[in-house]
């Protein structure tokens, strides 16, 4: 079965050439990059419910942060907690996982149909600087390509800059990809920076969305979360109070009610 679906890439690939040759550019290496625009329009919906999600986890981060550090003996009611809270915001923990499964299979199976790929025409198995589309570019522009898009597209995605593990995925993924598509057939980097190329212009028009949101959600999250008392405040604001206190009835000693009396009789 697994085979078949392979085959299947293969073939759509041939069939995506042949729309190249119909429009006068026959190129192969512009197959793979018109099948990666169908791929990412058949998948929008789901890609677009993923950085919905991604975005709106992070954006509750400091409410997650506070439940957890309030409820830290009680993780039975902490994870109660986080779950009405989730439920609350509309949020998924797991809405940005089933687009991620479906590319899994997609990328291998991109990566096997390049292999021992059967050209209808191999003399347009080239394109721009890459000899042939299913030998790895020689000279690993398309490498240092998904190292930069890859980067990228996580930090155009990122919220919490401070966060220690996307920290660390955003430098590890880059060097991650650079390293496959190094190794790999050229035909897949080709897909994979085109690919993220799109997927950053769809997370720009994501956050584009949500700056409208961003004031009001801000401002709901003050309310909720509780305010950290500022000591250096409350000594300003009984300083004041004792001053008050002085010009009604004079040194804080004699400011008592009885005090006053006697000074208005004198």
């Amino acid at each position: 079965m697994w085979q078949t679906f392979v085959q299947w890439f293969a073939s759509v690939i041939n069939l995506m050439y042949g729309l190249t040759v119909q429009i006068g550019l026959p190129s192969y290496g512009l197959a793979i990059i018109l099948m990666t625009i169908a791929i990412k329009l058949v998948m929008f919906p789901l890609t677009q419910k993923q950085m919905k999600s991604m975005s709106a986890m992070q954006k509750i981060q400091p409410q997650t942060k506070w439940i957890q550090e309030k409820y830290k003996d009680d993780p039975q009611l902490m994870q109660q907690k986080i779950m009405e809270m989730y439920k609350e915001q509309g949020v998924s923990p797991f809405g940005g996982c089933l687009p991620l499964l479906i590319q899994m299979p997609i990328f291998i199976a991109f990566y096997q149909s390049l292999f021992n790929f059967k050209f209808i025409n191999e003399a347009h198995a080239s394109f721009l600087w890459i000899p042939n589309i299913a030998n790895p570019d020689p000279y690993f522009i398309l490498a240092i390509l998904a190292a930069v898009t890859t980067y990228l597209q996580q930090k155009v995605s990122m919220s919490e800059s401070n966060d220690p593990t996307q920290k660390t995925m955003l430098y590890f993924m880059p060097v991650f990809m650079a390293w496959i598509a190094y190794k790999m057939p050229a035909g897949l980097p080709l897909y994979w920076v085109v690919f993220n190329i799109l997927g950053i212009l769809q997370q720009l028009y994501v956050n584009k969305g949500n700056q409208t949101v961003v004031a009001t959600s801000g401002t709901n999250m003050q309310e909720e979360l509780p305010e950290k008392t500022n000591p250096s405040l409350n000594q300003e604001n009984i300083s004041k109070t004792k001053v008050a206190d002085r010009d009604k009835g004079g040194k804080d000693k004699n400011a008592g009610p009885n005090n006053r009396k006697k000074g208005k009789k004198r």
